[in-house]
């Protein structure tokens, strides 16, 4: 097989007939699918085996709950596949995605696939999820894919629009961090820094469905302030640790910066501490970083107000 899918799965019954119907509804079939039950206690694992029984393309597998890092950890370890695509169980594909990725990595065989997908809710395809397009169709070293999508404000970290070649994971023993928020945050931009090549294409293969009590959607911030956070202080010594010229290491050390300033308005109990203050200062390096900085500072309850108008007024 060319093609590994993993899919994760815990406690999500309503959602996972969609997401298995549509990945063994493609219309390009040479694939393994590897459902990693996280000790799932509802009726999820009636529901994978019942896929695994009918169809030999589909593999279930259950361990005990160890969180969405561990669940794709132990799918890379079942995998064999060239390429590994990773599939939330909550989520569904196209029914063409395969074929568009089969079609573009058989012309093009890159170590990064990425493409768009849809954000849904109740049912309603209601947005793209990257809206910037950044050189659709153009093969790039993975460091400037990097660079030149953090540079245009936008860098599309979610792992279910990539096809990744899998020697690249294993072979450099890029895992995900168990028991983190926002791993996908940690693991793409390291991801692409590992690869030789890397391509977008500006087409929707994947359905990213809004859905109340996910994990990306509590109604209590703190916890997923904190986790990325953390994740802002591992990348700025992971950067540092490079071999960057002063200019890209500043490209990406001012989006951290950029970052931390807006993650601090989303949980009011967790704000912004003297130590998130320090790491805001010391990679601010451009304008728009500066400027966020200085907004925030001034009156961090009208952060996003006064950020909006200044917009309007220059590119910030």
């Amino acid at each position: 097989m060319k093609y590994d899918i993993i899919i994760p799965i815990y406690n999500i019954h309503k959602e996972l007939g969609k997401c298995l119907e549509s990945i063994s509804q493609q219309s390009y079939g040479k694939f393994r699918a590897i459902m990693v039950d996280d000790g799932s206690t509802d009726q999820s694992p009636c529901i994978a085996k019942c896929f695994a029984a009918k169809d030999p393309r589909f593999e279930y597998y259950r361990k005990e709950n160890g969180g969405l890092s561990d669940a794709r950890n132990y799918g890379i370890a079942k995998s064999s596949s060239e390429y590994l695509l990773f599939v939330d169980g909550d989520d569904f594909l196209e029914k063409h995605a395969l074929s568009v990725i089969e079609q573009e990595l058989s012309q093009c065989p890159v170590d990064v696939l990425e493409f768009n997908g849809w954000i849904v809710e109740d049912g309603e395809k209601i947005r793209r999820f990257n809206h910037y397009y950044i050189d659709a169709g153009k093969v790039k070293n993975g460091k400037d894919y990097l660079l030149d999508n953090v540079k245009a404000k936008l860098l599309v970290s979610a792992v279910w629009v990539k096809a990744v070649r899998r020697s690249l994971i294993t072979g450099h023993r890029h895992y995900f961090e168990k028991g983190l928020l926002h791993e996908d945050e940690l693991w793409t931009p390291k991801l692409y820094l590992l690869a030789d090549t890397v391509k977008y294409i500006d087409t929707c293969l994947y359905n990213y469905v809004q859905r109340e009590g996910s994990i990306m959607h509590r109604a209590d911030k703190t916890e997923n302030v904190r986790h990325a956070k953390k994740i802002f202080y591992q990348l700025e010594k992971y950067y540092r640790s490079l071999s960057l010229t002063r200019s890209q290491r500043s490209i990406l050390t001012s989006y951290l910066s950029r970052q931390m300033v807006s993650i601090c308005q989303v949980a009011e109990t967790e704000g912004m501490t003297p130590k998130d203050r320090k790491f805001i200062l010391r990679n601010a390096r451009n304008i728009r970083s500066i400027g966020k900085m200085l907004l925030y500072f001034l009156s961090p309850s009208h952060y996003q107000t006064l950020s909006e108008a200044m917009k309007k007024i220059i590119k910030f």
